[in-house]
């Protein structure tokens, strides 16, 4: 039995075989981590990277609406808008988390415990504080507007709920929301995520905040509600973020150097620059600087940024299971090396690990 086993790990040419995974074969021909990747990506469907959409969406529109009040904005439409945008978002964004996980107790079971130095934590944690308090928020505005009736309850309501107050309170859980995916990915040994960890959270936050101006001008022009100094402020505003993002987006690209490999092949290349860069960040920009501010230029502006901002999030997080698959790129990465000009480019010659 000894000798059979010992004859089984020989091949034809007399070398003794080593593998203890089906897929570790000397005759594979290739130098990579025995066409392994040593990191596993994360199973991520769909969901996720459109979950960091409507909840930056969220986050940004209460941010909105927030410096809006503290700087004695009376438009009742805006607020409006904004406190039902983040009562939808943060209605929406639970169950496309909770479709990712599979099962609703998985969501709840990470609000047992605050963990300070797991972001998957505080993410939670944030959602259900952010959610919770925009919930009350959109609750008091819903009195305000006649929904719950012009009985007791609306009046109780209004008497109970500080909306201002929880507004400001809601700020920062806002923010970690926006900026979540970002800070949640960083948080990784994914060599494209790692390397820019320090940028990757402002990068989601500020197309956080540029999305959801945009979704409120957006609401706005086709509802045709709003003051004319509301829309002339999103406008000016939405010039200032956009710039600032665009260059968090340069700045990224320069941090991720080469590792940031797959968002210039030919899967991600096009939606990255012309999707989200061009049509997302730099079209939108050229739109608010130049030409006459019509109805019809603010609702395709707002329509492009919110399309480039779902864009960046796809990329982003299909690069990084891109990068995960990269054995190549984590090692090099690993010892603070640069990817070898040689590197074998994702797009046209992935590695073994990827080939379906």
């Amino acid at each position: 039995m000894a000798e059979a086993a010992q004859e089984s790990l020989q091949d034809r040419d007399g070398q003794v075989e080593t593998s203890h995974h089906p897929r570790t074969d000397p005759q594979r021909g290739d130098e990579w981590y025995y066409g392994i990747p040593p990191l596993k990506a994360p199973h991520w469907i769909w969901s996720i990277w459109l979950y960091f959409w409507v909840g930056g969406i969220g986050a940004g529109a209460h941010l909105v609406s927030t410096v809006a009040q503290l700087l004695g904005y009376e438009d009742k439409a805006l607020f409006r808008a904004a406190h039902y945008t983040v009562l939808a978002s943060m209605i929406i964004s639970p169950i496309l988390l909770i479709w990712d996980l599979g099962r609703p107790e998985r969501f709840l079971n990470m609000l047992r415990v605050l963990k300070l130095r797991s972001p998957m934590s505080l993410g939670s944690w944030a959602l259900f504080v952010f959610g919770s308090l925009g919930g009350l928020v959109a609750t008091s505005q819903t009195a305000h507007d006649g929904l719950l009736g012009r009985g007791f309850l609306p009046r109780l309501v209004k008497a109970l709920i500080p909306e201002r107050l929880l507004s400001v309170l809601a700020l920062p859980f806002a923010l970690f929301v926006g900026a979540y995916g970002g800070v949640l990915i960083a948080a990784t040994s994914v060599p494209m995520w790692a390397r820019n960890w320090f940028l990757m959270g402002p990068t989601f936050l500020a197309s956080a905040v540029s999305t959801g101006l945009s979704w409120l001008s957006l609401v706005l022009h086709l509802g045709e509600w709003g003051k004319e100094r509301t829309h002339e402020a999103l406008q000016r505003a939405e010039r200032l973020v956009l710039l600032v993002e665009t260059g968090l987006v340069a700045g990224s690209l320069v941090k991720m150097g080469r590792w940031g490999k797959p968002l210039r092949t030919k899967k991600l290349a096009p939606l990255f620059f012309g999707g989200s860069v061009l049509g997302g960040i730099l079209a939108p920009l050229a739109l608010l600087f130049v030409g006459k501010e019509t109805r019809g230029k603010s609702i395709l502006t707002s329509t492009l940024v919110l399309l480039g901002g779902l864009a960046l999030r796809y990329v982003m997080v299909e690069g990084g299971k891109m990068s995960a698959h990269d054995p190549e790129a984590y090692f090099s990465f690993a010892k603070g090396e640069n990817v070898p000009a040689g590197g074998r480019d994702l797009g046209t010659n992935p590695p073994p690990s990827q080939e379906d």
